[in-house]
């Protein structure tokens, strides 16, 4: 095995290490801002996970919900300042900067960036920001493998690579869900269902170390707990789970565009940056004295919608009212993920369709939770993945499958007619449009392509006798418009080639006109290329000499000339073929 991939292989278990320790110590901070700002100053405490060491209780003190809306303005204008003064790229949910910094910066994360998301997105969720850790841990994690990176002095395809790694092992530090959380930094990178296949192995590795190593100090427990006799034995009851995925794809196409048309409300405000996340905060906890289960990342609230405490409607009503919520905050420049709000609009509303078809509601939240975000993000493989994890409901596997499927199929095709497609803005549809593989796509074309594609042997071209004489051939040289000559001998074979340039230094010596020939002129050494060449390898030769056109010969026959391929035939053709993958992947 190379060094390099030894290099990589021992990175993987750096970068699960290091994205486990991080993600520890923001959900610590996020606890402890928490308990601050909601306990202390608000007297509200949201129910939490058993699992994290929580309770399904809520809590209001002595003076209600009254002192909420005071908490998350304040807790909005503190992450503003940190943000606007210390690193705006720190603002909003954290998981499109990684995407950006992927495709669009070779990787590459200024080094206080991380830092600064961590701190700004502890105190917009623990003052109550609708929003989750996993956007934040994304950037956090993927922050550390960039600058991990660049002081290793790494290529930018490795930077990429460890960002992704950085990416998958905060997410699955957070989630507890190796295999989902590593497909999903591989597959959120396009907004068509495309994988960053390379990058699998690597991801995969740092995934499942980070998941290893938070388990050793915290348990291995799911994040949400499901009825011990949970299961679908009925056959009808996969056509309850196509219609939450019918749902769930108009619920996923909706989401982007509330929290784009939110965002765009507030970027436009004439109002300094820091302002509008407290402007945020204010409105989420006007929002708040009506539901507060809109409030900070609600898990517990979801917990318990899969434990049947939440009537039907009331679910309805949340999952609305937590995307309006969770776009006041992130869509105002507060710092915080999407994931969580997605899982939560996703789960309440399959809570809901469980309720109109008097089912029990468990397995149609975990499915819901899968299904709107994997159509909103992009995602639905991933996401299919990360939430039978999250839940240990492996068996569900099928019913998420079919519901994720359709929810994605729908999202897309509503969404190609709406302003704000997905979640993240800086995907880009598959691999052809990325920057980062630009170079490689083109090669991988060229390779793809063959001489006879383009090679059109009907058109006539000259070929000059060898023994003819340069006097003869100006008078043929002033009926052409060639610029290149291949030269034969008597029974047809080539032999050699010349151009205009290099019969420059011989067109005003009238003494040698008549003396000199054409096999004194042309090249000897021809290169050449065949019918079944690849049009990458040929246009390597044409850089060899920096000539514009190539003979064209037969494969068995190294001397039989068939005529002539130019360089820009080679380019037209290459422009055409790539904006008809384009066409194709863009109607796909």
């Amino acid at each position: 095995m190379e060094r390099r991939h030894l290099w990589l292989l021992a990175d993987t278990v750096l970068m699960g290490l290091v994205g486990a320790v991080a993600a520890f110590v923001f959900a610590h901070l996020v606890d402890l801002s928490q308990e601050f700002f909601l306990v202390k100053l608000a007297h509200y405490r949201p129910p939490g996970l058993p699992n994290e060491g929580g309770s399904l209780q809520e809590w209001v003190g002595p003076y209600g919900l009254l002192l909420i809306p005071v908490v998350t303005t304040v807790g909005g204008l503190i992450s503003g300042l940190i943000v606007q003064f210390l690193a705006p790229e720190a603002k909003g949910h954290g998981t499109d900067a990684a995407i950006r910094a992927f495709h669009f910066e070779e990787g590459r994360v200024r080094f206080r960036v991380p830092f600064v998301k961590m701190i700004a997105s502890a105190v917009t969720l623990g003052s109550g920001g609708s929003a989750g850790r996993e956007g934040p841990t994304a950037q956090i994690g993927s922050g550390i493998g960039a600058i991990y990176a660049h002081l290793t002095k790494r290529p930018p395809h490795e930077r990429r690579l460890l960002l992704l790694m950085g990416m998958a092992a905060g997410l699955s530090a957070i989630f507890r869900s190796p295999i989902g959380c590593a497909f999903f930094a591989i597959e959120v990178l396009y907004s068509q269902i495309e994988f960053e296949s390379r990058a699998l192995l690597y991801c995969l590795i740092s995934a499942v170390v980070a998941y290893a190593f938070t388990g050793f100090f915290t348990g291995w427990e799911p994040l949400f707990s499901l009825p011990e006799n949970l299961a679908l034995t009925q056959t009808h009851e996969y056509l309850f789970f196509a219609v939450l995925g019918i749902l769930s794809g108009l619920m996923g196409a909706a989401l982007p565009v509330i929290f784009g048309t939110i965002h765009s409300f507030f970027d436009k405000m004439p109002l300094p940056f820091f302002i509008k996340p407290g402007l945020g905060g204010f409105l989420l906890g006007v929002l708040a004295l009506f539901l507060p289960q809109v409030l900070g990342i609600g898990y517990g609230w979801l917990q318990k919608a899969m434990d049947g405490e939440l009537p039907g409607t009331m679910m309805l009503l949340l999952s609305l009212a937590k995307a309006l919520a969770f776009s006041l905050t992130v869509g105002s420049g507060g710092s915080g993920g999407d994931f969580a709000p997605s899982l939560y609009v996703g789960g309440m509303l399959g809570g809901f369709v469980a309720s109109l078809f008097d089912q029990p509601p468990a397995a149609y939240v975990v499915v819901g939770m899968a299904s709107v975000f994997g159509a909103a993000a992009r995602a639905p493989i991933a996401n299919s993945l990360i939430v039978v994890e999250i839940t240990g409901g492996f068996h569900l596997l099928p019913a998420a499958g079919l519901s994720v499927m359709l929810a994605y199929l729908i999202q897309t095709s509503l969404s190609q007619y709406l302003p704000y497609r997905s979640l993240y803005e800086s995907q880009v549809p598959t691999p052809v449009h990325s920057p980062a593989h630009r170079g490689e796509f083109f090669t991988d074309i060229l390779a793809g392509i063959k001489v006879k594609d383009i090679f059109k042997p009907s058109k006539t071209w000259a070929t000059i006798p060898e023994d003819m004489t340069f006097r003869q051939f100006l008078n043929f040289f002033g009926r052409t418009e060639q610029h290149y000559f291949p030269v034969v001998d008597k029974e047809g074979n080539l032999v050699g080639i010349f151009s205009i340039n290099d019969i420059r230094p011989f067109l005003f010596n009238e003494d040698i006109k008549d003396i000199l020939v054409i096999k004194d002129v042309a090249r000897k050494d021809i290169i050449s290329t065949t019918p079944s060449e690849d049009i990458n390898t040929v246009l390597r030769k044409f850089t060899i000499r920096n000539i514009d056109q190539l003979p064209v010969v037969a494969d068995d026959d190294p001397k039989r000339f068939l005529g002539m391929i130019s360089r820009r035939e080679v380019i037209d053709f290459y422009n055409r073929r790539l904006n008809q993958l384009k066409k194709e992947s863009q109607h796909s």
